[in-house]
């Protein structure tokens, strides 16, 4: 594979991932973190950093070619004050729950558990789309991002999941089976919230955005979670109108789609609902190695991910990791169409080293002593 097309120096991050997703060669495949390190796994970083004589923060925004960007919530504050608002403006409840290397939020109120009746959907407390700052969005961008460098990713919505956070995992699947027109309604209030907050965002800053990022999981380790056919009769209606939304705003943006898991035979779906990026790329997942990925649909989508946060990071030596991600991109970069990131959060365990030796093969060395020279303390 011919890396050698522009000259790297000339090139802005933005420019590089508008090449890649252009299904053309760029200098070098892009990069980004992805769900990054979780907050236990980025201060061993940044601790390891420190004493190698750099800044783990200003490296990390050195190597990634996008930002995020999200609005402020502005509503009233949730009771006792918890603002872990992805889930509390939908009125679930968190506590904090320690597996030993840090900390995560576990769901402990499901607030349509039970439900059965479409009516008590009409008149459950929907969040409000109008608590949310949209007039600040567009100079928080034009702050973070002020030469316009840097491609800008948005959140613009992951409706079955936010049913399941809900309902609850065992009862979503039982009324996906037996009660699919109460799933529809759910999925239908919530995609309304979302649909009006991503045109609110759009109609603000769509000029700015390059990526409109939506999710929902619909694999497990050894397949879907359910079938083609319900997923085509019950949950794709509100992607294809969650990404059509997006489309009508933002028109040069394109819409990348989230999902772990074995998800190979249900991609042709994904491509029917709009989806331009495929994001996460589970390679430990049954079907999902690269080059069948590649091979089937490399011509129409563009993926995101692919380095193994189970296995190839935490667990693999330096010399496995480097190859390893220099196998994803000389498979999923060729001619464009490939973002390289973790496919998911880095979690505690992983050796601080296999994360250096993902920068360094992903980048290449010019591009890695470069980030590394602006994170020098």
């Amino acid at each position: 594979m011919n890396l050698d097309i522009q000259d790297t120096k000339s090139v802005t991050p933005r420019e590089r991932i508008r090449t890649a997703l252009a299904h053309r060669q760029p200098d070098r495949v892009p990069f980004c973190l992805g769900f990054g390190p979780t907050p236990e796994m980025t201060a061993i970083l940044v601790a390891y950093a420190r004493d190698k004589g750099f800044d783990w923060n200003r490296l990390a925004q050195a190597v990634t070619d996008k930002i995020i960007a999200q609005t402020r919530y502005v509503g009233p504050l949730p009771p006792l004050a918890d603002l872990n608002l992805t889930t509390e403006i939908w009125g679930i409840k968190t506590r904090t729950a320690n597996y030993g290397g840090g900390v995560y939020d576990e769901f402990t109120d499901f607030p349509l558990a039970g439900v059965e009746d479409i009516a008590m959907l009409d008149n459950y407390p929907w969040p409000d789309p109008t608590h949310f700052d949209y007039s600040s969005l567009r100079s928080d961008i034009l702050q973070a991002n002020p030469e316009g460098r840097q491609a800008v990713q948005i959140f613009g919505g992951n409706p079955f999941e936010t049913y399941s956070w809900m309902t609850g995992i065992e009862e979503t699947f039982l009324n996906l089976a037996a009660e699919p027109d109460l799933v529809r309604a759910a999925l239908s209030h919530i995609t309304a919230f979302l649909e009006t907050k991503l045109d609110a965002v759009l109609n603000h800053c769509g000029d700015l955005i390059d990526i409109v990022f939506f999710g929902d999981d619909l694999g497990g380790q050894t397949g879907l979670l359910m079938s083609t056919q319900t997923y085509r009769d019950v949950i794709q209606p509100f992607h294809r109108r969650l990404i059509e939304k997006a489309r009508q705003r933002a028109p040069h943006a394109q819409c990348m789609f989230h999902t772990d898991g074995a998800v190979f035979h249900i991609i042709p779906d994904l491509i029917e609902a709009g989806i331009d990026i495929l994001e996460a790329i589970q390679t430990d997942a049954e079907g999902m190695d690269p080059a069948r990925l590649k091979e089937a649909y490399g011509k129409q989508i563009s993926f995101q991910g692919g380095i193994s946060v189970q296995q190839l990071l935490p667990h693999g030596d330096v010399a496995t990791v480097e190859r390893e991600c220099r196998r994803l991109v000389e498979i999923l970069g060729e001619n464009g169409g490939y973002i390289a990131a973790p496919s998911h959060a880095i979690q505690v365990g992983t050796p601080p080293e296999n994360v250096m030796a993902m920068l360094g093969a992903v980048l290449g060395k010019e591009d890695m002593q470069r980030a590394l020279e602006q994170a020098v303390l």
